[in-house]
């Protein structure tokens, strides 16, 4: 069975119409060492990228299994605080049983913070929340991009909003925003949906970076916008498929 991709996600099918949803994010530069740009502590910086992860991973319509962190950086603290960061918003999304493993550098002194963290689910094929758009299908976006000092860092991200999202059969795809900006991702689900997106005219910036997963793009049937919008108070429909 051939693995493929499908936005930011890897899926490989195995048995039984069960298949593996790989999702991964990176975050350089960020943390509390000399040469990092942006000044956070790793903990956070590290909570904010499994954010990023579990959100593609959820979206999909998997549930998270397993969790790597690649730190290349030195254990204490800055491995260690990582992992206390993988533990809080594991809590905040309210994930359980998820194993976490992980590397660090210890060889050589690091200057710079830099991290990657991949996520791991699993899910039956058919159950996943992709396609079947139709022409006149809306997008609703749930929150605005923010980015490095922007991003509030007491926000919960979307995880009960996710949840009630994929029980709703005119949901086609859930889309979580990040470094590429609503247009791109947009665009992106209109043409795997082999159709175009027609943004409306908002005063929204399309082509910002959403940072860590700030902002939730919804593809959904035009009959279904109200009940999608209701979900989410800070919510603006961007546009269509056609």
């Amino acid at each position: 069975m051939k693995a493929y991709t499908r936005r930011d996600l890897a899926i490989h099918p195995v048995a039984d119409d069960n298949c593996i949803v790989v999702a991964c994010d990176s975050c350089g530069a960020i943390g509390l060492k000399n040469g990092d740009v942006f000044k956070l502590s790793p903990r956070l910086a590290a909570k904010f990228t499994t954010r990023v992860v579990l959100t593609e991973i959820l979206c999909s319509g998997a549930m998270p299994a397993l969790i790597t962190n690649a730190v290349a950086n030195e254990m204490h603290p800055t491995g260690e605080e990582t992992i206390l960061g993988i533990q809080d918003e594991l809590k905040n999304a309210n994930i359980k049983n998820v194993t976490i493993i992980g590397s660090t550098e210890e060889n050589f002194v690091t200057s710079m913070t830099a991290l990657a963290i991949t996520a791991i689910g699993t899910v039956k094929e058919s159950e996943l929340k992709f396609g079947n758009a139709s022409k006149g299908d809306k997008f609703v976006l749930f929150g605005t991009p923010k980015v490095g000092a922007e991003v509030i860092l007491e926000s919960p991200g979307y995880y009960p909003e996710i949840r009630q999202l994929l029980l709703n059969p005119d949901v086609k795809e859930i889309n979580p925003v990040g470094s590429k900006g609503i247009a791109y991702e947009a665009q992106t689900l209109a043409e795997l949906n082999k159709m175009t997106f027609n943004p409306f005219d908002m005063n929204i910036d399309f082509n910002k970076s959403a940072g860590p997963a700030t902002c939730l793009l919804i593809l959904c049937a035009d009959s279904s916008v109200e009940q999608v919008m209701s979900i989410y108070p800070e919510n603006t429909i961007i546009g269509e498929v056609v």
